[in-house]
């Protein structure tokens, strides 16, 4: 094992003395050598940018660093995918944990928690569907005054869950992921449907058997859709439809039914993407299209 770990340092200090070569071809095999290796260099490449005064090499091991911690990230997604699709929070979170690593996983549980106490409080037995909702967007529009950030709409904080948490604004994903982690916790029968760019929700029938009904019978089972962007309105299937007429989208039945919690995360990282692009950060949309291309096209390993 001491061997091991040995060599392993050796190579990293190897290609580290490599890593201001202005061979734009060496320094393209010391990158993808590094990438190979992954978390395991981040060490020695954070003491080297904490040591170096040189803005060129601080750049290349930023970029590094960042391309390193994305593959981690695409590598636990896939796992999540795969493995813990059903816990919706945890997924979140791991895109959150990214860019912000203070903020734990027990912290926006806590925020939920307090929020699912608030409806729970309200709720009775045998209420309708109806009025379950009814209360729901009463707890988080009226008394926790969650609101579209309409003023900003394409700024990174809107996609980020403890940002939404804490300031109570968030775009048409954010607030449409709280609304479904909320309803989930509460063991609802609300799903995302998959509207491009857009997050609707459905509740469905809960004699519904997903697994096994046929598409038509599953847009049957949906009681109504909501919009969480438009404080919890609800809608009918006509109304999805003038909605998709409006954005000039072609009707597709797949747009009335349940999708999984991994195209929900798909939606998040999109809109990461589209609000860098938005910013004009072509590194980092790039960075979260190819996050988003590697979690969707990734077979279970």
């Amino acid at each position: 094992m001491f061997s091991k770990e040995y060599n392993t340092s050796k190579k990293i200090e190897a290609l580290l003395q490599l890593i201001d070569d202005p061979d734009e071809n060496v320094y393209s095999e010391v990158k993808q050598q590094l990438l190979m290796l992954g978390p395991v260099a981040l060490p020695y490449l954070e003491r080297i940018w904490n040591e170096t005064m040189n803005n060129w090499i601080v750049q290349r091991v930023e970029e590094i660093i960042e391309d390193i911690k994305f593959n981690e990230l695409a590598r636990e997604l896939i796992h999540w995918k795969y493995h813990k699709q059903e816990d919706l929070l945890y997924a979140v979170w791991l895109i959150n944990h990214f860019q912000y690593p203070e903020i734990s996983l027990e912290y926006l549980q806590k925020k939920i928690e307090q929020i699912k106490k608030d409806i729970w409080i309200e709720f009775a037995e045998d209420l309708t569907a109806l009025e379950e909702i009814t209360i729901i967007n009463h707890i988080i529009y009226d008394v926790h005054q969650f609101s579209p950030n309409i003023a900003n709409f394409y700024a990174i904080q809107n996609n980020y869950l403890h940002y939404v948490l804490e300031n109570k604004k968030g775009n048409n994903i954010s607030l449409g992921i709280l609304y479904l982690i909320i309803t989930q916790s509460l063991n609802l029968p609300v799903f995302a449907v998959n509207i491009p760019d857009y997050l609707i929700l459905s509740y469905i029938n809960d004699d519904t058997n997903l697994y096994d009904a046929k598409t038509d019978t599953i847009q049957e089972a949906s009681l109504f859709y909501i919009n969480p962007f438009s404080k919890g309105t609800l809608l009918q299937k006509e109304d999805i439809k003038e909605f998709l007429n409006q954005l000039q989208t072609p009707e597709n039945s797949n747009y009335f039914i349940p999708c999984s919690n991994a195209v929900v995360i798909e939606k998040l990282i999109a809109s990461f993407a589209q609000s860098y692009a938005h910013q004009g950060n072509s590194a980092m949309y790039k960075r979260y299209k190819t996050l988003l291309q590697k979690l969707s096209e990734s077979i279970n390993l």
